[in-house]
């Protein structure tokens, strides 16, 4: 017993000591993007406002802070090309921050729409479309920046699961069912489980 509270303490201190040391990150990266923003760089300022949501905790102030200095440069970029690398920074930070919870989907949503103004103004002026086509191509690319990347959490789970299940059947059969007398109920479950499992574990990894 004392032996599992003491480990149970441990995982607590090492999240802890982790959490204390992404928000003391967040905190440098702050300032210094701040600081390099006041210099009058606002590129590097967004990459390190990047930096600050990928060493991302939940409810920490500094991701707020991160957003919305992203969202102040933006739209003072007089170069669309850098607007759109700023927007484009700002929702690839936000997609890499989630898992099965999905913090800021109404910002995503926002930053997306802007993204695919910004896209649909520099397509037509770099290929002088004809007018009438301006609507398809407005479609088009609304259709390729909202097409979902992200991995099925459902399948992403169940592939845990199905290898967890794989790795299991295998150590059974070995400890378990080859002993000085072959169980061949046991055997013949075991190998049962690994082909359900393999095959689920290679379905699940096609479908995430």
């Amino acid at each position: 017993m004392k032996k599992i509270l003491l480990l149970i303490s441990l995982i607590i201190a090492i999240i802890i000591f982790s959490i204390i040391v992404l928000i003391n990150n967040q905190r440098l990266l702050i300032k210094e993007a701040q600081l390099v923003q006041a210099m009058g760089k606002p590129l590097m300022a967004i990459s390190l406002y990047e930096r600050v949501l990928l060493n991302y905790v939940p409810f920490s102030p500094y991701n707020k802070k991160a957003i919305e200095g992203i969202e102040r440069l933006c739209p003072n970029l007089t170069d669309k090309k850098h607007r759109l690398f700023c927007e484009e920074t700002l929702r690839s930070s936000l997609y890499q921050i989630r898992s099965f919870y999905i913090p800021y989907k109404e910002k995503i949503k926002e930053t997306e729409k802007r993204i695919l103004i910004l896209k649909t103004e520099l397509y037509i002026e770099h290929n002088n479309p004809a007018e009438r086509d301006y609507e398809k191509i407005y479609k088009d690319l609304k259709a390729m920046t909202e097409y979902e990347w992200y991995p099925s959490v459902f399948w992403s789970i169940l592939v845990v699961i199905s290898l967890l299940g794989w790795i299991a059947s295998v150590i059974f059969i070995i400890y378990r069912g080859f002993k000085e007398s072959i169980n061949r109920k046991l055997v013949f479950i075991s190998v049962g489980g690994f082909i359900i499992f393999f095959s689920l574990w290679i379905i699940s990894l096609y479908f995430a």
